[in-house]
């Protein structure tokens, strides 16, 4: 959940807490692994409304990748892409494997 619906700021809920959720599902989905598996659900809240808490990005990522990411969990909501920009980006990098 986004740092924003954690903390109960009922006035916050827009498209970017899916915008934070598409982000988390997408380190899932490139790591197979569970975010957090290792660490307490209260310890997990805290760290996240704190902003002090995401998952970790392997080194080896591509560095798009890691950058979509990481602007998907922006503390700000205002800060997080919409998801047409995630579409566009999306295609782009799509377009560019076709290309290699």
């Amino acid at each position: 959940m986004a740092p924003e619906l954690l903390s109960g700021k009922s006035d916050m809920v827009s498209e970017k807490i899916d915008v934070y959720s598409f982000g988390i599902v997408m380190w899932e989905l490139l790591t197979g692994d569970e975010p957090y598996a290792d660490i307490h659900c209260a310890s997990i809240i805290g760290g996240i409304v704190n902003n002090t808490l995401r998952p970790k990005i392997p080194s080896w990522w591509d560095p798009e990748w890691k950058a979509l990411m990481e602007k998907c969990w922006a503390s700000d909501p205002t800060d997080r892409p919409s998801f047409s920009e995630i579409s566009q980006k999306l295609r782009n990098m799509a377009a560019a494997i076709n290309i290699e």
